[in-house]
This record gives structure tokens, C-alpha cells and sequence, in this order.
């Protein structure tokens, strides 16, 4: 019995020791972690408002739910906390909007660290950021059955460098929306 137990923990042991190389792109962030274009650009610059792009195919993207930008999806977060700010309090309230106004569909929201801080600490700091949001959202009229959550910690940095810039790219939750909902 006690080989077995030591053979279980020395399983775990390695199983965990290879916890910290990290694929370099998120689950899901396929093309929904597209850097701006020239289709962007262009929505600039032929006059409509600020924060909104153009889709593949020239349309207007939406400003909330499956089809809306990488960035009308994104909260950051200041070093080391999980405050919603208030400068996200539109971005957040659009895309409850979405939510209730589509009651099947679901989102997971994703919450991000920098590299700095032990990996256990930054997995519980993402917790509690994408907690953050999961609760205005709530607060907003969501309902708790369209919400799930993660955290990935300092794994898939949005900015793999080591400098303030970088590290603020990272502190952040992405709201994704699941395939199939609408």
C-alpha cells in the first residue's frame, strides 16, 4: 500500500513539474487574437466611431457578443489586483446586454496574469479576476447557467516579453464566447 501511495505521489510530482511550459496561444484564441489591420485601420479612417472595426467581409463588427473585436472582450487589470475598473464598465455592460438579450448563449471567461509571482499565486489571481467579471456580469442580469470560468494564470501571455508594457497586456480576462451559441 505504501508503494502505491508513493508511486501516486511521485506521479503528481511530475505531472506538476511539467506544469510550467505553457503552449504559446490560448485555447480558443485562434482567430479571435487577431492584431489590428488594415480593415481596422480603414474603419478609422473612413469615419465610423471609435472602438469599432470592420468584419472579413467589410461589414461593421458588433460591439458585443461572438463577432465582436478582441478588445470589446478584454479587461485589464492593474498589477496584482482583481478590481474591475471602472473604465470597463461599458465594455462590460454591452456584452451583458448581449448575453441577456441571447439566453443560450454561454461564455467562458478566461483570466490571464503576468510571469511575475509564483505559478500557484497566479492561478488563484486569474480566479479571482475572471470572479470579478463573472460577478458583474451577474449584477448586470446574466444568467449564472451562461457563465463559466478559468484561469490560466501567467500561461499563454498575450506579450511574451519581460518589461511594464507586456506585463500590462497580460493582467487580463477574455470573455469568449462558446461555439454553437448565439
Amino acid at each position: 500500500m505504501k508503494r502505491v501511495i508513493m508511486l501516486v505521489v511521485v506521479a503528481s510530482a511530475l505531472a506538476l513539474a511539467g506544469c510550467k511550459s505553457f503552449p504559446t496561444q490560448a485555447p480558443g484564441a485562434g482567430s479571435q487574437a487577431a492584431p489590428a489591420s488594415a480593415s481596422t485601420a480603414g474603419a478609422m479612417a473612413s469615419g465610423t466611431s471609435s472602438g469599432q472595426a470592420l468584419g472579413t467581409n467589410g461589414a461593421q463588427a458588433p460591439s458585443a457578443g461572438p463577432g465582436s473585436t478582441p478588445e470589446s472582450r478584454t479587461v485589464y487589470f492593474e498589477f496584482n489586483k482583481s478590481v474591475v475598473q471602472s473604465q470597463y464598465f461599458q465594455l462590460l455592460k454591452t456584452q451583458a446586454g448581449y448575453l441577456t438579450a441571447h439566453p443560450n448563449a454561454q461564455v467562458l471567461l478566461a483570466g490571464y496574469t503576468d510571469d511575475r509571482g509564483t505559478w500557484e499565486y497566479n492561478i488563484g489571481l486569474g480566479s479571482r479576476r475572471a470572479a470579478a467579471v463573472r460577478q458583474f456580469l451577474l449584477l448586470q442580469g446574466v444568467s449564472k447557467n451562461q457563465i463559466k470560468s478559468i484561469s490560466y494564470g501567467e500561461a499563454y501571455p498575450a506579450d511574451p516579453e519581460d518589461n511594464e508594457a507586456a506585463w500590462a497586456k497580460n493582467r487580463r480576462v477574455v470573455i469568449n464566447f462558446q461555439s454553437g451559441t448565439q
